[in-house]
């Protein structure tokens, strides 16, 4: 799964004035790092409410079996095992030659049966890809258009979906495919659905953690989407699985805020931090969640998920014999008044 794209490093940095003095060194050695990754999650981390852990019983826990641990490699994966605890899909340790961590969640594990290639080749006549490739596009039929969004990595190309919009002048109704989306540029994905609404949105709310409390946070900052770009005013459709994750999910959430767009498939994957990355100083990497994302009446949905309007699943032997029943469902409702 990607991260989202706004995420941003937070190092240490000396402060040299006038002269080559700096400070001393930081502490490398297992104690210290441990120390420095328990304090910051304490002081930043936003979802220990959701987690429903005690942050400190587990660091008393893991504290010693760190100190002790015989080689990097061994270090790593318990604090890999402490940061696990907290269920969270935005949390990562990336530590050099042992490489990446992060919480495996079911949703990473669940079987979705979708298959791309298959999708664009039989359901879409003629399927393009916009100038920068990031959408796949075509008619499904003459009045129903498809866009496949496999990721929302990248800066700022929203202004494909003008391309699409413009190059099927006959379509009345489009059906967009974030299943499998994985993440990525939480901008985007806002700019994306501002091609079908006609007014400002409110779509949701984040609160950031403030305060050395566990229950310290900023009020609720709005989430919105505004007009942008070429409008789009027919009926759409967005087809979402458990695969479609973060950034993925804004845009369902986003759209789901516009009336009339229905979401059909299966319930998204409930990864919703906004992860900072943080650096140890053996240089080691990290992320951790410090803002909680709400649904526009303020429900959070970490580790729950979107659910969708429609609930629509391919079975196993429907996929083995080429059959997509998510956007035949779609295209089933699209033909409806």
């Amino acid at each position: 799964m990607r991260r989202r794209a706004f995420a941003y490093v937070t190092a240490a940095l000396l402060a040299v004035a006038c002269t080559d003095v700096v400070g001393p060194a930081a502490a490398t050695d297992y104690g210290s790092l441990f120390d420095d990754l328990w304090r910051q999650f304490d002081l930043h981390y936003s979802y220990f409410s959701v987690a429903q852990v005690n942050w400190d019983s587990l660091g008393k826990y893991y504290r010693p079996i760190a100190v002790s641990a015989p080689n990097d490699r061994q270090f790593a994966r318990v604090l890999g095992t402490m940061l696990a605890e907290l269920k969270d899909m935005h949390v990562t340790l990336s530590a050099g030659a042992a490489g990446t961590m992060r919480y495996i969640s079911r949703s990473d594990t669940a079987s979705t049966y979708f298959n791309q290639t298959m999708t664009l080749g039989r359901y879409v006549r003629l399927p393009a890809s916009t100038p920068g490739g990031h959408i796949q596009f075509g008619l499904a039929n003459d009045s129903v258009g498809y866009a496949r969004i496999s990721t929302f990595d990248g800066g700022d190309w929203s202004g494909e979906m003008d391309d699409v919009i413009r190059s099927m002048p006959g379509m009345r109704v489009l059906i967009i495919d974030v299943r499998d989306n994985p993440g990525g540029n939480y901008v985007l994905a806002a700019d994306l659905a501002g091609r079908f609404t006609t007014q400002r949105r409110v779509y949701g709310y984040t609160r950031r953690r403030n305060g050395p409390r566990h229950d310290d946070f900023t009020g609720f900052t709005e989430e919105t989407i505004a007009p942008a770009g070429r409008h789009f005013g027919g009926r759409v459709f967005v087809l979402a699985n458990r695969h479609s994750f973060s950034s993925a999910e804004d845009f369902v959430l986003a759209m789901r805020a516009i009336p009339g767009v229905m979401v059909v498939g299966d319930t998204t994957a409930g990864a919703t931090g906004g992860p900072i990355v943080r650096e140890l100083a053996n240089g080691w990497t990290y992320e951790l969640s410090e803002w909680i994302e709400y649904t526009p009446d303020r429900v959070p949905f970490e580790s729950v998920g979107l659910a969708p309007t429609i609930v629509a699943r391919t079975t196993p032997d429907e996929s083995a014999h080429g059959v997509d029943a998510v956007l035949e469902r779609a295209m089933r409702l699209a033909r409806e008044p």
